[in-house]
């Protein structure tokens, strides 16, 4: 008996686990209620600039597979142009004379130049110390990761305090809430 209420459970969930793969036609993207084919998706067309004839066609370059359009919108970079800047800036790779002032700023306690590399280490080397459980990972809504890495977090005020004594200016804490 047991055993046949076994294999009508497990046959079930694996129809059910199966069914789920389908794709229903009746949803569309992100589960709304209507058909998949209904027409286009209204937000996914952007307007485009305003086509600009060139003066002579010979010089234009050849078209590149992939590469953008001049009447394309590009909200970065337009939103760049509009506030007085150089949309040029935004694929250059070299830090140029404005940022130096804010690198150096940024920099003048100290900078390690391999700071990625070394907390992508130091937190896969925590993470295989500090494993979550089989029940963390299936019944809580984290998976571990903040309550294992708890007392890796700062205390704010503490480190306002820490700042504040190595000279450090800090002019954005709330004056009521400061040590």
């Amino acid at each position: 008996m047991i055993v046949q209420v076994l294999k009508l459970i497990i046959s079930l969930s694996l129809v059910v686990a199966l069914s789920a793969c389908d794709t229903n036609p009746v949803y569309g993207k992100n589960g709304n209620f209507r058909l998949k084919d209904a027409g286009p998706d209204e937000f996914a067309v952007l307007p485009s600039k305003e086509l600009v004839y060139p003066e002579d066609y010979a010089t234009l370059p050849e078209p590149v597979l992939g590469a953008t359009n001049r009447a394309d919108i590009i909200p970065q970079s337009d939103a760049v142009v509009a506030l007085g800047g150089k949309s040029e800036q935004l694929d250059s790779k070299q830090i140029n004379r404005n940022e130096q002032l804010l690198v150096a700023s940024a920099s003048r306690y100290g900078v390690s130049p391999d700071i990625r590399a070394t907390l992508a280490a130091e937190d896969k080397e925590f993470s295989n110390k500090n494993r979550a459980r089989f029940y963390d990972r299936w019944f809580r809504d984290d998976d571990g990761y903040l309550s294992k890495r708890k007392e890796l977090s700062l205390e704010p005020y503490g480190e306002l305090a820490r700042l504040r004594a190595m000279g450090v200016r800090t002019p954005s804490v709330p004056a009521e809430n400061a040590q």
